[in-house]
């Protein structure tokens, strides 16, 4: 058991290590985009693009995780012909919905953005994405589904990197006809700046793909040794992959619909209270476009472990091994708040000189109170991630959705009190946020002891916590004691930036080291973890262990 559980951990690795190169890169050019587009323009960009989220998540998100799921449990039982069927009628799948998503964002744009006309353009360049996403996917779960996260790590950050390329440079060629006029700098810079992002996903598919070619015979040869009589039929198959997808959809798509009902409700509360719709444009765009992309690094992380996750699991209830399926879960809860508790805690603390990092030019402070404020949601972000996958892989896909619906419901609540009658404005959609992240959280780990009476033993997650607490005192004394000295100094943007650097490397030393001190893991443990074999060497090299 305890190999299988690497083995998880270590596909896990591969796709935490791809989601970090992708999100610091999606995060650096993203300071580029906002220069030639504006803070009109990230209100655009953030209008648009969390439609074109919802949309997608409608139509092809879910696929990865359907698929892997599917195919997995058929691969377990060495139904080779059957699990490439169900292959074949992803894609089908994916034609038919994905197609639809994409017509009803280029076509429906202008009535789903009423009271933002400004940022149609940039949802339209949206839309055929929607259906190029659902392709990807397929191939993204077939390979998830063979347990090898390689080709999706690969494809990910190949995917990144043209999509900042052509973001930039498309944001570049058509804001250049309008400069001094800041409505339609705003306007044409958003849509350049989605048009990166089909780009990306055109290039993930061909590098997937290629990757397909390359494995075929190998998938032809299991496929004409495959020995079973029962042969499933296509309709057999397309229902299952209803039967997964559907839950997985909901479940994805209330647990990203708070961004879009933040949006609605933001901006018709905040006009009732004679807010113009170019300043909720930028107060909305400050929060959606500067502090979401930070914080979703260390959450995209846990995506990835949850990805790794959902056909692990899979694969060991299809083979009536309970306790297998419960260690890899455990395994990879604690990897988890190993990298978010220390991430929630750096954010919280360097959110300041982050922001100024990033966007220098703006309301800097006013972004990093709100990067501060959002810091704590990355714990129970991560953590509800994880076990949403979790319960996807145990077989209980519907349950996400119900306590996502609840939360969203709360959500409401909140966001009704804090923007309507308090009027908190944009920090009452932090605090939405940040409560719902933990009643996601708290329905699930309920969920997930009922089910299979797990539940996690958070006092080792006072190791990571300590650990973190430490770090956090080095990294405040590195960036802040100098920074409140001689003040005159740190305001330059290069001395900043380099105190930044300088306190996040120590930051990282200082963790490792308290950590590696502290733990109770094992040897083994260590070496199961991202690099654990590198870091065990260190701490062994400095009389750590």
């Amino acid at each position: 058991m305890a190999e299988s559980k690497g083995k998880v951990v270590k596909q896990a690795a591969f796709l935490m290590t791809a989601q970090m190169i992708s999100s610091v890169i999606g995060l650096l050019y993203r300071s580029p985009l906002h220069a030639m587009m504006g803070d009109l323009g990230d209100g655009y960009y953030q209008f648009a693009y969390e439609w074109y989220t919802i949309i997608l998540l409608i139509a092809s998100y879910s696929i990865p995780s359907a698929v892997s799921k599917v195919m997995a449990e058929r691969l377990a039982r060495r139904e080779y012909r059957n699990a490439q069927k169900v292959f074949k009628a992803a894609f089908f799948y994916v034609l038919v919905v994905g197609g639809a998503g994409a017509l009803i964002a280029f076509f429906g744009a202008p009535f789903i953005l009423a009271k933002q006309p400004d940022a149609v353009l940039a949802l339209r360049v949206l839309a055929p994405t929607i259906l190029l996403s659902g392709f990807l996917g397929v191939f993204r779960g077939f390979f998830q589904a063979h347990n090898t996260m390689k080709q999706t790590a690969v494809s990910q950050v190949a995917e990144q990197i043209m999509n900042a390329v052509f973001s930039v440079l498309m944001a570049y060629i058509l804001t250049r006809p309008y400069l001094g006029d800041e409505n339609l700098t705003g306007k044409y810079g958003a849509a350049g700046g989605t048009f990166g992002t089909g780009m990306g996903v055109l290039t993930g598919l061909v590098i997937m793909l290629i990757a397909y070619g390359v494995s075929k015979k190998i998938i032809d040869g299991r496929i004409a040794r495959d020995v079973h009589d029962e042969e499933e039929s296509y309709k057999d198959v397309f229902k299952d992959i209803l039967l997964m997808c559907t839950p997985i959809i909901l479940a994805t798509c209330v647990y990203n619909m708070t961004a879009v009902v933040d949006q609605v409700i933001f901006t018709n509360l905040a006009a009732t209270h004679g807010f113009s719709a170019n300043l909720i444009s930028k107060l909305y765009g400050l929060f959606g476009y500067r502090v979401r992309p930070i914080i979703n690094i260390p959450i995209a992380l846990a995506s990835a472990t949850s990805t790794a996750l959902i056909p692990a699991v899979a694969t060991s209830m299809a083979e009536s091994r309970k306790d297998d399926a419960i260690g890899k879960i455990d395994e990879c809860v604690k990897l988890t708040m190993f990298i978010a508790i220390p991430a929630a805690v750096g954010i919280a603390i360097l959110s300041y000189p982050v922001m100024f990092a990033l966007y220098p030019s703006g309301a800097v402070a006013g972004a990093a109170e709100l990067l501060s404020w959002s810091a704590v949601s990355v714990i129970a972000y991560s953590l509800s991630t994880v076990t949403n996958g979790v319960l996807q892989g145990l077989g209980f896909p519907a349950i996400p959705v119900r306590n996502a619906a609840i939360a969203l419901a709360v959500n409401v609540l909140i966001m009704l009190v804090t923007v309507g009658p308090l009027n908190l404005h944009i920090y009452g959609v932090v605090i939405a946020m940040v409560v719902y992240s933990f009643v996601v959280l708290i329905l699930n780990l309920l969920a997930i002891r009922s089910r299979v009476g797990y539940l996690p033993d958070f006092r080792k997650f006072l190791t990571p916590l300590k650990a973190s607490l430490v770090m956090g005192a080095a990294v405040a004394a590195v960036y802040w004691i100098p920074t409140l000295l001689i003040p005159s100094v740190f305001e330059r943007y290069l001395f900043s930036a380099l105190l930044l650097v300088a306190a996040v490397i120590i930051g990282i030393i200082v963790y490792f080291a308290v950590y590696g001190k502290i733990t109770d893991l094992t040897d083994d443990e260590i070496r199961a973890m991202p690099m654990g074999t590198r870091m065990l060497s260190l701490m062994r090299k400095f009389h750590i262990r």
